[in-house]
């Protein structure tokens, strides 16, 4: 495993997953090494919430798949939550507003907000990296 933090190595899986490479083969080498290189977080329309991603391994990456689909297995609205977070790129608030607060106000009388939200990411982001302790140990 990598010698990332769980938050870098959770956004280097969000670039991971994101990644549209479907191609079996490349046209050249140079092309290879340039759709290779770590990307900056492309939904982010602001330059000073880009984030730049640390190159992550197939075998880092499907470890972590592993993780987040024990994840989903406990929790559907956790795996939710983180998975907007790092590979959609949703902010706290965002998700707050447009996912959790339909399941907190139903009649949609009121919106969740971002307190609502940070305990729960905390949360899978805390499950995600005990699933990853338990497979090394």
């Amino acid at each position: 495993m990598s010698d990332l933090s769980i938050t870098d190595l959770l956004f280097a899986y969000g670039a991971w997953v994101s990644d549209d490479n479907n191609e079996l083969g490349c046209k050249s080498p140079s092309l290879m090494l340039i759709k290779s290189a770590p990307k900056l977080c492309k939904d982010s329309a602001k330059a000073s919430k880009r984030r730049v991603v640390s190159f992550i391994s197939d075998d880092d990456a499907l470890a972590v798949d592993r993780a987040m689909n024990r994840l989903l297995r406990h929790s559907v609205h956790l795996h939710n939550i983180v998975t907007y977070f790092f590979i959609y790129n949703w902010s706290e608030r965002k998700i707050a507003r447009d996912y959790w607060s339909g399941f907190e106000y139903p009649c949609g009388t009121k919106e969740a907000g971002v307190y609502h939200v940070k305990p729960l990411l905390n949360q899978g982001i805390g499950f995600i990296s005990g699933a990853l302790c338990r497979d090394i140990a």
